[in-house]
């Protein structure tokens, strides 16, 4: 509601006080008349105040309303989200949940993003992480942080990231390319469970594996990629082990 709209108890006092007094006998229907016109008022006050000069960026046919304007980001890297305009609720859920390219709500940082995007070139802009679905961002941070998930890798899956040119992210978090497995050319099943097969031995071994994708399909289709790996502190392997 907005601020600046009176409530249906000041409007009520204001017409009590601006309107002569009731005849004898007659006031409990006067005041039960002006409660009735305070309420009428205030409906179109909050009405009026609702409405934005913007058409509705969904039908373009209606003026839009503040109460139905929602925050999304259009990409998981903008640092602030746009306004989205909308008429009804209608509007909003075709517009912002409609496929393919709907919003969805990040799992981990709970932001609205568009699934798809031609700011970030049409890439898919999330991913499955441990049963969650998480925007890039979150999902790089992840990967950074836990490394990627080991169960992908023993599904037969490549799982990685899309970092910047010399894996930039990764380097600054302190893993290492793997010698051998830099711009790896994942050309057929066997190369796909070389890889995989290096990557889970390095886990066993005590390091966090990363995968950063080079020119390659998302989900470990044919294409080039990067193993890299940082190794546990002490303290963590021992917990692991036990």
């Amino acid at each position: 509601m907005a601020a600046d709209v009176p409530s249906v108890e000041e409007l009520y006092e204001t017409i009590l006080r601006r309107s002569p007094p009731p005849l004898s006998g007659m006031e409990n229907i006067f005041r039960e008349k002006a409660m009735q016109r305070a309420e009428r008022i205030h409906s179109y006050l909050v009405d009026r105040a609702d409405r934005l000069e913007e058409d509705c960026i969904s039908c373009g046919r209606r003026k839009a309303r503040k109460s139905f304007t929602r925050s999304a980001y259009e990409t998981p890297w903008d640092e602030e989200p746009e306004a989205k305009l909308f008429c009804s609720d209608e509007c909003r859920d075709n517009y912002m949940y409609e496929e393919p390219w709907s919003y969805f709500t990040c799992g981990k940082c709970e932001r609205e993003v568009c699934r798809q995007n031609p700011k970030n070139g049409w890439h898919i802009q999330y991913r499955d992480y441990k049963g969650e679905t998480v925007c890039l961002r979150c999902y790089q941070g992840l990967i950074l942080e836990n490394g990627v998930e080991r169960e992908k890798l023993e599904k037969g899956l490549i799982p990685g990231m899309f970092f910047s040119w010399g894996n930039t992210e990764a380097i600054n978090a302190g893993y290492k390319e793997v010698p051998g497995y830099t711009n790896f050319y994942v050309r057929s099943e066997e190369s796909a469970k070389m890889f995989i097969k290096k990557a889970l031995e390095l886990m066993d071994s005590g390091y966090r594996v990363a995968v950063g994708y080079e020119r390659m399909g998302i989900g470990g289709t044919e294409g080039y990629v990067t193993l890299l790996a940082k190794r546990l502190e002490k303290s963590k392997r021992m917990r692991r082990v036990k």
